[in-house]
């Protein structure tokens, strides 16, 4: 093992799986939503410019989501906030690609922004304090790595389905992901750890770097 652990070791610590797994399900599920939000709108008719709100009203619920999320994991937890925010997230989309109203297609599109807006900052900071010190900066290396595997094989997978069942398979295929993120960090090992513990200070510097690198 290297002084800052093999990736194997850090992926045998309980919880850090389930946090990377979290992580790859947000940063794809918030790919899919913006490439094909506009395709699922062609298929039902809403114009180019509703759409363009859709994904503005994503885009900005996911930022409003993380002020003051140094309190929120205070008062709740983190493992519980990014497990209530996947299944948020998960019926969001799956509202999605039921609905054709504008109105209720723009509240998914919130409620979708507020669950994926908490996954990347909380997933980060529960990787960080999981491992060791000296091991963090592989084992967010590692993170990063599955977030990019994570846009290759998602878009892959969600054309395959789309093109066969339209671009609601998309959706439906992306709440199945957020949903078995949920559970995955429902069962997590880490889940009675005192991982909560000092959480407002990474979590303020975890938002700000995600704010600046949206794609990290």
């Amino acid at each position: 093992e290297t002084r800052g652990g093999s990736v194997g070791t850090i992926l045998g610590i309980p919880g850090v799986p389930a946090a990377i797994f979290a992580s790859i399900a947000v940063l794809a599920a918030a790919d899919i939503f913006t490439a094909y939000m506009p395709v699922l709108g062609e298929e039902q008719g809403i114009s180019p410019g509703v759409v363009g709100v859709l994904l503005a009203l994503r885009a900005a619920s996911s930022i409003a989501s993380r002020l003051g999320i140094g309190k929120l994991v205070a008062l709740v937890g983190r493992l519980r906030l990014m497990t209530l925010s996947a299944f948020a997230a998960a019926f969001a989309f799956g509202g999605v690609a039921l609905s054709d109203h504008v109105a209720v297609l723009a509240a998914l599109s919130l409620v979708a922004g507020f669950g994926l807006g908490f996954g990347q900052p909380l997933s980060m900071t529960l990787v960080a304090q999981l491992v060791p010190p000296h091991a963090r900066a592989t084992a967010l290396s590692v993170r990063i790595s599955g977030n990019r595997v994570g846009q290759i094989t998602a878009p892959a997978a969600a054309g395959l389905v789309a093109g066969t069942a339209g671009a609601a398979a998309a959706f439906w295929l992306m709440a199945a992901v957020l949903a078995a993120s949920g559970l995955v960090l429902q069962r997590s090992p880490a889940a009675g750890s005192t991982v909560d513990e000092d959480a407002s200070e990474l979590e303020v510097r975890s938002q700000e770097a995600i704010t600046t690198r949206m794609n990290e």
